[in-house]
């Protein structure tokens, strides 16, 4: 197929429809996208123009499957494909909803098809395991961009009793000791009924929920011979009083709450929305307060940390041309725009001389963005980007994250957290054959409700920890070896992907 040039804005125009949620982040200083400097801005660099279709706040999977069913679709759909359509874009390419886009892309979107053909990884993540290029991905850009779930704790705590930031299951237990008899939190470590899957679990040698073992096959946590180790450390915590007896029960809020009061000096949470905006509300309360991050625990000092929250660059969005779209190649030309230069720039940093600057070579945020009298910083970006609800279809950059991550410890969080190597052990962006998919959600149903409400029982004790066995035997009579057989297939094929 003959390649042609692309170029813009693209002469002769045209006009395309295009469905996206309506990012709360948006919707703080604007209706629709289409208010925003950036859509404004992006249909004069296109010459394309755009009606924005978004569908009611918090209905956005029903709307979308609503719309397919209706026939009527807009040209393009920003979706993650895989969660929000069922059966995944394999099933969304099956039942004609949207397009294989692997000759448009190779004609008409020329700085997409460069980066998937210098980067085998992403290339892999986004196709088919037919091979079939379904969308336009979001990927995060660098190691720093996907990183943002850390152990929080009080930082001024630990200076105050001279303790080093803890690095093994140990130290932190060591930790919480510290805090709950020196410094009188009631509840050292507080968290929600979700856990995290690689907090202690990770030290112990896996994730507590989907992951690939040392063999390269793939494996489920709670069959793992240190899941017991696992409960037996977080029931002998929650006794102690270590971990928060409401653990169960406990909300964001709650979370929130303990770790401003005083309550509580470690939670797992998010370095922007937990650490950035807890220490931006005590900084008058309290001089003093200070969050800081450490690793992930190993068992034992100085190991590499091997499971932690680190995501794949792929970050699951894609931006779909639907089979009701008129002019796919104007469809692919617009889409194509977010990789190239002056588009990422666009995407990431806005428009030069409004909402950044370019400072030695740095593209560097304005205070329209970085001080505006009345939104937050994502809330500003949101006016002049997309990179702060990253979903569309472009590369987000680090200049981004090392920017909005304003405060020394934040940076400092990602300094740290980037050290972690999960991607062997790490469940890939696999994707399921629709009658997989639907196998293994009757399989996985039962035992996922299985499973939570015997982990909490384990980790109150009211389920002892001598019936372990007969729990591990209960989870392989639901049919846990054929989840593991359908999954392992769908890994194989992942991995033979071109």
């Amino acid at each position: 197929m003959s390649k042609e040039e692309i170029t813009y804005p693209v002469k002769g125009g045209g006009k395309l429809t295009y469905w996206l949620k309506l990012d709360p982040k948006v919707s703080a200083s604007s209706k629709t996208i289409a208010d925003t400097e950036f859509a404004k801005e992006l249909a004069k660099r296109t010459g394309i123009e755009i009606e924005w279709v978004h569908p009611t706040q918090g209905q956005e999977q029903q709307q979308l499957n609503l719309m397919i069913a209706s026939g009527d679709m807009a040209d393009i759909i920003d979706a993650p494909w895989g969660t929000w359509y069922p059966g995944g874009a394999e099933k969304a390419l099956q039942d004609n909803v949207i397009l294989p886009l692997n000759d448009l892309i190779e004609k008409y979107a020329p700085d997409y098809l460069k980066v998937l053909e210098t980067d085998p990884e992403k290339n892999k993540q986004v196709r088919t395991d037919d091979g079939v290029l379904y969308g336009f991905a979001c990927f995060r850009g660098d190691d720093i961009n996907t990183v943002y779930v850390a152990p929080l704790l009080r930082g001024d705590w630990l200076k105050e009793l001279g303790l080093s930031r803890p690095t093994t299951v140990a130290e932190y237990e060591e930790v919480l000791r510290a805090f709950k008899e020196k410094k009188g939190a009631t509840v050292p470590f507080t968290i929600t009924k979700n856990l995290d899957e690689n907090f202690v679990a990770g030290a112990l040698g896996f994730s507590l929920n989907w992951y690939i073992d040392d063999n390269g096959k793939v494996a489920y946590g709670r069959l793992h011979p240190n899941y017991k180790e696992y409960l037996t450390i977080m029931h002998r915590w929650y006794e102690e009083g270590l971990l928060d007896n409401n653990f169960a029960t406990n909300d964001g809020d709650a979370i929130k709450a303990n770790m401003l009061n005083s309550t509580s000096g470690l939670t797992i949470g998010f370095l922007s929305g937990n650490m950035g905006t807890w220490m931006n509300a005590m900084k008058d309360k309290d001089p003093n307060y200070e969050l800081v991050a450490s690793q992930y625990p190993t068992l034992n000092k100085g190991e590499k940390v091997k499971f932690a929250q680190k995501d794949w660059k792929f970050n699951g969005w894609s931006t779909a041309i639907t089979t009701s779209c008129q002019n796919p190649e104007l469809a692919a030309k617009f889409l194509n725009y977010g990789y190239t230069e002056e588009g990422e720039m666009l995407y990431n940093f806005g428009i030069e001389g409004v909402s950044y600057e370019m400072v030695n070579g740095y593209p560097t945020y304005t205070d329209a963005v970085m001080k505006h009298p009345t939104f937050s910083v994502a809330e500003a970006l949101s006016v002049y980007t997309r990179t702060a609800y990253a979903d569309g279809p472009f590369i987000q950059r680090k200049e981004y994250i090392e920017q909005v991550m304003q405060l020394p410890q934040q940076k400092e969080a990602l300094q740290i957290l980037i050290q972690a190597d999960p991607y062997p052990n790490k469940y890939p962006p696999a994707t399921t054959t629709p009658e997989e998919a639907q196998e293994l959600a009757t399989i996985e149903s039962d035992i996922n409700t299985y499973v939570d409400e015997m982990t909490l029982r384990f980790i109150i004790g009211t389920e002892p920890l001598s019936n372990f066995d007969k729990f591990v035997e209960t989870v392989k009579s639901m049919n846990i070896d054929r989840a593991i057989e359908i999954r392992q297939k769908s890994v194989d094929r992942y991995n033979n992907r071109k």
